[in-house]
């Protein structure tokens, strides 16, 4: 086999290996192929040029494993790669002061436990107390709890 090819198999073996180590961790083919490669490499290079040429390619691969690794567990390396936005946003941030027990307002969407509903000129998300309220019905705030609105539906009087 050809220098250049045995070359060839220990640099794409290693480049694998970074791209286990760094952009896809975890046990999967990019790893597996690399350090398949790796090996297959460093054994054509035993075969062709001897076992003084093999061990320096074992040593110098496994030099190279070693400080990949070492370089990949560094917590610096990871930082760079993970996402550091937060969101801070909530879904209902109620004011006391806006909304309080038994003020009435009407369904917009469909409340199969949660849904939209316009009370007091405002659009919020609310949950029903029983099973399903139908679009544009009149409800009631009957509760509230840890920003949450519950709400029942109104009852028609004849």
């Amino acid at each position: 086999m050809d220098l250049i090819f045995i070359l060839l198999f220990l640099v794409a073996g290693l480049a694998l290996i970074v791209l286990e180590l760094i952009a896809i961790p975890g046990t999967s083919i990019a790893g597996l192929s690399g350090l398949a490669m790796l090996i297959y490499g460093i054994y054509r290079v035993f075969i062709e040029y001897g076992a003084t040429w093999g061990i320096i390619s074992l040593l110098v691969g496994v030099v190279a494993c070693t400080i990949l690794l070492t370089y990949s567990l560094r917590s610096k390396t990871w930082k760079r790669f993970a996402l550091n936005k937060s969101i801070d946003g909530k879904a209902n941030q109620i004011k006391e002061e806006l909304f309080h027990i038994g003020d009435k307002g009407v369904s917009i969407t469909r409340l199969a436990y949660g849904g939209k509903a316009q009370i007091n000129g405002q659009i919020i998300e609310v949950f029903t107390t029983t099973d399903f309220v139908d679009p544009k019905t009149p409800i009631e705030i009957e509760r509230i709890e840890d920003n949450k609105i519950f709400v029942r539906p109104l009852v028609k009087e004849d």
